[in-house]
């Protein structure tokens, strides 16, 4: 009898332990995906940053070439 009762205690805590195993492995997933997300979205903040960047940079030399061009000519 005592052995049944220790058996059935050992099934229902390992059923117990593998439904909480479950549970922390579920938002363990969730947790990683949240972070992959924002990271996606932090690159392609990242990325429009450079793109614009780039373009202040090609806008600012475009106008030192004009400058030196207007130097030159007078």
């Amino acid at each position: 009898m005592k052995k049944m009762l220790l058996l059935g205690m050992l099934v229902i805590g390992g059923l117990s332990y593998g439904r909480d195993f479950e549970r922390r492995e579920s938002q363990e997933f969730q947790v990683v995906q949240s972070v992959r997300c924002e990271n996606r979205e932090m690159l392609s903040r990242e990325r429009k940053l450079g793109e614009k960047n780039q373009e202040i940079y090609s806008d600012f030399h475009r106008e030192l070439d004009n400058m030196d061009r207007g130097h030159e000519n007078r």
